[in-house]
């Protein structure tokens, strides 16, 4: 009964990892836009950016339309058992956050001037998480892993949050195209013609 019970958690837990996309070379985190700044286009797409983040767990940090820009707050990052949340793109990604936590936090930028915006960047900031190594004298220690009790291995008494911290690892190029594309889909930024340079250039009338 037990094999049974890991065996369909082995493939409940593999299909969940399969739902994400493999890694790939052509993400993409700006495209061309063209959207007069100050038209229904534009605040249905301001609002959608705002929205979007929101429903993907992600608090406001930074709301600027004169900026045409938006930030958020660091959010840890959903692991292998989160399946009903998306802030992870690649199943490389998913089981980094998984193993080590990971937090992201998000940018968008609109580009232009005050006639119209001609530009929608993402950028993706991701920091790992780095703790000193406990010392484990005992199947009791495991409960006490989150707490402050447990010396380290390097002979501290204690391990406290001023001996933790989260260092940047770069960006996120893959939730970056993920968020890109969905803000434009929802606020319906419709293709249009080829750019020179840009096959996948968007434009609203």
């Amino acid at each position: 009964m037990w094999k049974d019970y890991r065996r369909h958690l082995s493939w409940v837990l593999l299909a969940a990892a399969g739902c994400l996309g493999p890694q790939r070379g052509d993400y993409r985190s700006a495209l061309p836009v063209s959207i007069a700044a100050r038209s229904e286009a534009a605040d249905r797409l301001w609002t959608t950016i705002q929205e979007t983040l929101r429903r993907h767990r992600f608090r406001l940090d930074r709301v600027d339309r004169g900026a045409g820009v938006v930030t958020t707050m660091y959010v840890t990052s959903q692991n292998l058992f989160e399946f009903w949340r998306h802030d992870v793109d690649t199943r490389e990604d998913l089981w980094e956050s998984t193993l080590n936590p990971i937090r992201r936090r998000v940018e968008v930028q609109l580009d232009g001037d005050d006639a119209d915006w001609s530009r929608v960047s993402v950028a993706v900031y991701k920091q790992r998480f780095s703790s000193p190594d406990r010392q484990f004298n005992s199947t009791g220690a495991l409960y006490q892993y989150f707490g402050d009790r447990l010396p380290s291995t390097t002979g501290q008494i204690r391990v406290t949050e001023k001996d933790e911290t989260w260092y940047d690892v770069g960006r996120d190029p893959a939730m970056e195209d993920y968020f890109l594309h969905k803000i434009l889909e929802s606020a319906m930024v419709p293709e249009v013609s080829d750019a020179p340079g840009d096959a996948r250039a968007l434009k609203t009338p």
